[in-house]
């Protein structure tokens, strides 16, 4: 259940009104000119509220990745094993090496 207050009503009472969304665990929607603007709401549901939405945005991009997989998959289906992992070498390399010119990653010789 919600309660509904204006923005003028919400700035003279903030401070029950927090405890009150904290104590009853429900939402207090704030109305600024008849419009809801914002929601008060406990903290621990604005926390399960972030989880849910980086859930959402992880599971997003894992889609992605996996259509982007099936259409690199598609382009390359004359590659052989031997040449997809000679460019996978490559590009590894590559990476390694511009991470090291950045000063990112350190190679330290063991057999001096």
């Amino acid at each position: 259940m919600h309660n509904v207050v204006t923005a003028t009503e919400a700035k003279a009472r903030l401070g029950e009104l927090m405890r009150r969304a904290v104590d009853s665990g429900n939402s207090i929607i704030v109305k600024s000119r008849g419009k809801p603007q914002v929601a008060l709401i406990p903290y621990g549901e604005y926390e399960e509220l972030q989880k849910l939405k980086q859930r959402v945005r992880r599971e997003a991009a894992l889609a992605q990745l996996r259509e982007l997989a099936r259409e690199v998959q598609a382009q390359n289906q004359d590659l052989s094993e031997d040449e997809a992992a000679s460019i996978a070498d490559e590009l590894t390399r590559e990476a390694i090496d511009s991470l090291a010119a950045q000063g990112k990653v350190r190679f330290d010789c063991l057999f001096d």
